[in-house]
Order: C-alpha cells, then sequence, then structure tokens
C-alpha cells in the first residue's frame, strides 16, 4: 500500500502531464494538459484506477484490499500500453491513439 500512496503522490504533482510531453499530431493543445489535470485531480482525491470485468472505475485509496491489487495493476497495464503507444506514434510523427475512457 505504501508504493500506491506513493504513485498517488507522484500522480498529484502532474507525473503523467509531464510523461505526455507536446500534443502529437491529431490532438488539441490542450488535450495533454486535459489527461494531465483529470489524472491530478483524481489523484489528489486519493481514487485509485483499478480494471474489473474489463471496465475500469476508480477507488479510493483507503477502500483498497490486497485482492483489489490485481486490478489495480490491469488498470496500469492499460495506460502505460497507451503511453507506450504514444512514444511509438510520436516517433513516426503519426497520430495520437484513442485516449483510455477513464482519462477523458
Amino acid at each position: 500500500m505504501e508504493m500506491e500512496r506513493r504513485k498517488l503522490r507522484e500522480r498529484s504533482e502532474g507525473k503523467l502531464r509531464r510523461a505526455l510531453g507536446r500534443p502529437l499530431a491529431g490532438e488539441s493543445s490542450e488535450q495533454p494538459d486535459h489527461i494531465g489535470g483529470f489524472d491530478r485531480s483524481m489523484a489528489e482525491q486519493g481514487l485509485v484506477s483499478i480494471k474489473e470485468g474489463g471496465r475500469i472505475s476508480y477507488k479510493h485509496i483507503d477502500d483498497l484490499s490486497p485482492l483489489d491489487m490485481r486490478f489495480v495493476t490491469a488498470a496500469e497495464r492499460v495506460e502505460v500500453r497507451w503511453l507506450k503507444e504514444q512514444v511509438e506514434r510520436s516517433k513516426r510523427g503519426a497520430e495520437a491513439p484513442a485516449i483510455p475512457k477513464h482519462l477523458r
């Protein structure tokens, strides 16, 4: 749980926004700010994304159980996969991939 709290602190400090960098082709200049701001807001509220049953939702960190950690990891995989796709498309000069629903 301490690692989850550390990740929340990093998110509330804008980690995702920094990771997004500049907008990609097809993205508005505000889009990375919007995504980063949304993630930051959720983190400031203590909310962690979980993927359960193919759907991503949020749960307060104090309500997480050890069994929830597999759902937290599943949600993180979705985000990491999307961020990797962002990087690859940026290198190719391609348009941005679709934004995961939980980050809109």
